[in-house]
């Protein structure tokens, strides 16, 4: 007897088990299904995320229209082909009327642009706008952080030139002025304009879970030869503990990667999941989760000392880590989602987001690096308990 004859024959037990196979393969399916349809609303297309155009009213005095070199600076920024696709421009005469329209709703936000702007910026003082608010806060913020980046770049000019001199100041800020560039640039994490569903996330963040939920099978096993007394017999053999071991954690590691196979490839026949372009890469995320998944109920099962406080402390954890990585519904960032970083969810999680997005290859090698990491230590912490608790009758 090696340990695949241990690793086939608990293949065998636990596939003759109706509700393991339901917890295991059922379950996991039905609950991405509702999961996903019901706050599929909530999710979408980054196309749906970005905001309507910007609707800005610009007042500047008489002195700064025209052909003032203020005025071209701004109308070459925000005619640009970037800054033009998120805001439509309009001059406002005075104050007044922009609060006006600000009121009505016919605009969203408004620039003040101070008549001794560019005495400030030829003096070497911060350029600075003023704005007027509107009543989205989202409008808001466009609007604030695309001035905010014009005078960024005046004032970055008006620092080099300071070291230069007075004439090269006032050679570089008139070059800046009637030669202004938008120093925009819009880009969008992994492929451009898209990401991920309702259906992806969950069906991501569910895998992880019940791969995790595989280790109590383990736990369950390994208390199982001990409470039916079927481990003196095992011990007789002429094979040691180590290989009872080794054979009874492989069986259900097979398992566990079975379960990962099914849910993949069920959801993305039923329910088109776009998985990413990197199958390999799926298929290490979940070697590293099964691997997680084994350790984690081998510790529980050595720490514990009957099945029934085994199983408690393993739903705790494995809901536990879920909750905080962002697997139920996603966790703003903070304290929450600091912790999150040492647990198994948030790395196999944020792996099988980044491949659904199309992200660079060297981003998610870093998640997988990362849930590498965790599940090291947890393979340390699981060998260093299994040398002192081990594994027999007792």
């Amino acid at each position: 007897m090696n340990i695949w004859h241990i690793c086939i024959f608990e293949l065998r037990r636990i596939l003759r088990i109706r509700s393991v196979l339901l917890n295991l393969f059922i379950l996991p399916l039905l609950l991405i299904f509702i999961l996903g349809t019901a706050l599929s609303s909530t999710m979408g297309s980054a196309k749906e995320a970005i905001p309507d155009p910007v609707r800005v009213g610009i007042i500047q005095t008489e002195m700064n229209s025209g052909s003032d070199a203020i005025s071209k600076a701004l109308n070459t920024f925000v005619t640009s082909l970037a800054v033009s696709e998120m805001m439509k421009v309009r001059n406002i005469p005075t104050e007044e009327e922009a609060v006006s329209a600000l009121r009505r709703g016919d605009l969203d936000f408004a620039v003040i642009v101070p008549s001794d702007l560019k005495e400030q910026i030829m003096k070497g003082e911060e350029a600075r706008l003023q704005w007027i608010l509107g009543k989205d806060g989202t409008l808001n913020v466009v609007g604030e952080t695309l001035f905010t980046r014009f005078t960024d770049e005046l004032n970055r000019q008006v620092a080099a030139a300071k070291v230069l001199g007075p004439d090269a100041m006032a050679a570089m800020v008139e070059h800046s002025l009637t030669n202004s560039t938008p120093y925009i640039s819009v880009s969008s994490p992994g492929e451009v304009g898209t990401s991920y569903s309702a259906s992806q996330y969950y069906a991501a963040s569910m895998l992880a879970m019940f791969m995790l939920y595989s280790g109590m099978t383990t736990s369950n096993s390994l208390f199982g030869e001990r409470d039916k007394k079927t481990l003196t017999r095992l011990q007789a053999a002429p094979i040691g503990n180590g290989v009872i071991f080794a054979g009874k954690i492989a069986g259900n590691s097979l398992i566990a990667f079975l379960q990962a196979i099914i849910i993949v490839l069920a959801t993305h026949w039923l329910y088109g999941v776009n998985w990413g372009t990197h199958p390999g890469l799926i298929v290490l995320i979940c070697v590293l989760i099964t691997l997680a998944s084994m350790t984690l109920g081998v510790i529980v099962a050595l720490v514990c000392k009957n099945a029934a406080s085994a199983s408690a402390a393993l739903q705790g954890i494995i809901i536990a880590m879920t909750f905080i990585s962002g697997g139920f519904t996603p966790i703003a960032v903070g304290f929450v989602q600091r912790i999150s970083e040492f647990t198994v969810n948030h790395w196999a999680l944020q792996s099988f987001l980044r491949m659904m997005l199309n992200a660079p290859v060297s981003e998610i090698m870093y998640s997988i690096m990362m849930l590498g990491a965790v599940c090291a230590v947890m393979v340390a912490a699981a060998g260093l308990i299994y040398r002192k608790a081990g594994y027999r009758y007792e």
